[in-house]
C-alpha cells in the first residue's frame, strides 16, 4: 500500500495561504527573467514536439470547433 503524502483530515498546506512561487530567478533583472521563461518555453516545446504534432482527441476537437464557430472573425490585415 502506498504511503499517504498528507494527513487524512485535509491537504498538507493551508488552502487560503498566499504563497509566492519562484523558479530561483529572484536575482535576475526583469529582462533576464523574461529570457529565462522564454528558454523554458522553448525547451518544453522541444521536449513535447511529438505530442504537439498529434491530433487532438475527438472530444477536445469538437470543443475547439464549437469555440471557433462562436469566435468573431479575425482580421489578418495587420
Amino acid at each position: 500500500m502506498p504511503k499517504r503524502l498528507h494527513q487524512a483530515d485535509g491537504p498538507p498546506f493551508s488552502v487560503n495561504r498566499r504563497t509566492v512561487w519562484s523558479i530561483g530567478s529572484n536575482g535576475l533583472t526583469e529582462a533576464g527573467q523574461n529570457e529565462l521563461l522564454k528558454n523554458i518555453g522553448r525547451q518544453l516545446q522541444a521536449n513535447y514536439q511529438d505530442v504537439l504534432k498529434e491530433p487532438a482527441p475527438d472530444q477536445i476537437q469538437e470543443l475547439l470547433d464549437r469555440l471557433e464557430a462562436c469566435a468573431p472573425p479575425v482580421d489578418d490585415r495587420s
